[in-house]
């Protein structure tokens, strides 16, 4: 998912950047590692500055206020054009629960560079904010299967249908269908051991 955000207001607007991509759509942490790797590249042909960090699901608070359990290396990085960059993710001592997966996010923003063409120019930048899910995995957790979405249940209650979760795993689902009429508008991320309303 990307976000748009000002980082500087003024009078001329600047054409979007092909700037820093995140290979993968999606990080999962396995207890049993001592850190996992996200790699970056910058697809642009200048550098950019980087700023990354994690967060359980509340995007109201600032980077520098979050508290997670997880410690991100380097959180600021300058990253030269057609060039890469990895980032670490440790796991710190923690109480997550090690019957199910946790949920997370990492969060990449791209702040694109200035350049010496609008040297002196009032101009408006965006930069561009990565957000993909990290999923702690407790080791006595398997991985998502064709056989997981057996443990999924569909039932309605009165008018409102509710799904079910008997797995440990948080599960996605694009489409939900009753007969042949898809009945959720958005994909559904379902957690683990537990229930939601569809509609």
């Amino acid at each position: 998912m990307k976000i748009l955000s000002a980082v500087l207001l003024s009078a001329i607007i600047l054409p979007a950047h092909t700037g820093i991509v995140i290979y993968g759509t999606r990080v999962i942490y396995p207890a049993e590692k001592k850190e996992v790797v996200v790699q970056l590249v910058n697809q642009g042909e200048q550098a950019s500055l980087v700023q990354s960090w994690i967060d359980d699901g509340n995007t109201s608070l600032p980077p520098e206020k979050i508290q997670v359990p997880f410690m991100l290396t380097p959180p600021v990085a300058r990253v030269a054009a057609e060039s890469g960059q990895q980032i670490k993710i440790k796991k710190m001592p923690n109480s997550l629960p090690d019957n199910k997966e946790s949920l997370f996010y990492l969060n990449v923003l791209d702040i694109p560079p200035n350049s010496q063409e609008n040297a002196g120019k009032n101009v408006l930048k965006f930069a561009m904010q990565n957000r993909i899910k990290l999923i702690w995995r407790p080791s006595r957790i398997a991985a998502v299967t064709k056989d997981s979405f057996q443990r999924i249940g569909l039932f309605r209650s009165n008018k409102t249908v509710i799904m079910k979760n008997d797995t440990a795993n948080w599960i996605t689902v694009t489409d939900v269908k009753a007969g042949n009429t898809k009945i959720n508008d958005q994909t559904i991320m379902l957690p683990p051991l537990s229930t939601q309303n569809i509609n």
